[in-house]
């Protein structure tokens, strides 16, 4: 049983919300603090982050990674990210077609955005579950206890499309969702959910 009680506090300005989530325990039992910048437009952060990956300068830089991984599976990962980027910020009509050829990229992103219902900037609930989340820009985490986290196996094309988002600095990378509890067990800012 969890005594940590989560407290979520939220402050506007210009139209983003700072959301603070105080004593979060993770499945991996990690307890920490966290900041997070909601309602950032994800489709305007995508649209950022394709217009970096695709820069001459990123192009550049990706080329580096030749020296110590396979040409071929360089490319290949910095293509899967490229066309990944472009699906999802594609036009209504692009998704339209995307969906009519039963696309498992706009297939996965439909799922995520009909599983849930927007109470606030930065605060949904999942309609089957009632679980609540908070969403958006991670601005800031402090650990306050570590958690014990398994030992990734990642394939070769994983952690070379890591390096590649690094290096292009995906801000998508960054955003992050979390359940901070049931509706009935949460309060923001004194206002219960």
């Amino acid at each position: 049983m969890r005594n940590i009680k989560t407290l979520v506090t939220a402050k506007t300005i210009k139209g983003t919300t700072f959301v603070g989530v105080r004593g979060y325990l993770n499945r991996y039992n990690e307890l920490s603090n966290q900041t997070f910048l909601a309602g950032v437009s994800y489709a305007n952060l995508l649209n950022n982050d394709l217009i970096k990956l695709t820069s001459n300068e990123v192009k550049k830089q990706v080329v580096s990674l030749y020296a110590t991984n396979d040409k071929a599976l360089v490319k290949k990962a910095y293509n899967e990210l490229v066309t990944s980027l472009k699906k999802r910020t594609s036009s209504e009509k692009e998704k339209e077609e995307l969906r009519a050829n039963n696309d498992k990229t706009i297939k996965l992103s439909d799922a995520q955005i009909n599983a849930y219902t927007q109470l606030a900037k930065g605060v949904k609930i999942n309609d089957e579950s009632n679980e609540v989340f908070v969403f958006g820009l991670m601005v800031r985490k402090t650990k306050l206890a570590e958690g014990v986290y398994p030992v990734k196996k990642s394939q070769k094309k994983t952690i070379v499309k890591n390096a590649i988002n690094k290096i292009a600095d995906q801000r998508q990378a960054k955003y992050r969702m979390f359940k901070v509890g049931k509706a009935d067990e949460i309060n923001l800012q004194g206002v219960t959910i």
